[in-house]
């Protein structure tokens, strides 16, 4: 299964009238750019733009022009991330097999410019937990947290336990080098 396949999944929100370019390639589009480190949504209009060329023969695109940043930013805050995650371990696990001694990494980080109480003395903002796998080299298990509701610890411990791990290498935080882990 190919990337192309997997967001074809997804439902669309947008309204048929108002459907200028398929989701899927929209989102292959996205992922991409996050990739080459262009985050921001007129960021990723300019990539979009700059590969126009190879994205509309790639992916039968029709328009002489690629979509605005307000498009790529609609297409975002709109797409369940709980939905494009439950996909995403679909695909690694089609991709990625785990055997006994295999190392992975497990770590937190929080995600640039989603914070939120900036003028407080405690401070919300959205992060990510990951699982990699090291001999692959992809990571194999994602969630999302707010600092203000959880942490890293109990996150992680939730994707080792789901992962079900026999005889694999697990390298953490000092972090959680705690009794009731």
């Amino acid at each position: 299964m190919n990337l192309m396949e997997l967001f074809s999944e997804i439902r669309d929100f947008r309204r048929a009238e108002g459907r200028r370019y398929p989701l899927a390639p929209m989102l292959i589009i996205i992922v991409m750019s996050i990739i080459c480190g262009r985050i921001c949504y007129r960021e990723i209009a300019g990539f979009a733009k700059a590969h126009k060329e190879e994205f509309q023969k790639y992916f039968g695109l029709k328009h002489s022009e690629m979509p605005s940043h307000v498009t790529f930013r609609e297409i975002i805050q709109r797409t369940g991330f709980e939905e494009i995650c439950h996909l995403f371990e679909k695909w690694a696990k089609n991709y990625v097999s785990i055997e006994k001694g295999d190392w992975l990494s497990a770590d937190g980080k929080c995600i640039r410019s989603t914070v939120s109480d900036c003028s407080k003395s405690w401070q919300d903002f959205v992060s990510l937990a990951s699982i990699f796998a090291q001999k692959q080299g992809q990571v194999i298990r994602i969630a999302k947290f707010s600092n203000k509701k959880s942490s890293e610890i109990p996150t992680v411990a939730e994707l080792v336990r789901i992962l079900d791990l026999e005889g694999a290498v697990l390298s953490m935080d000092a972090l959680h080098c705690q009794k009731k882990l």
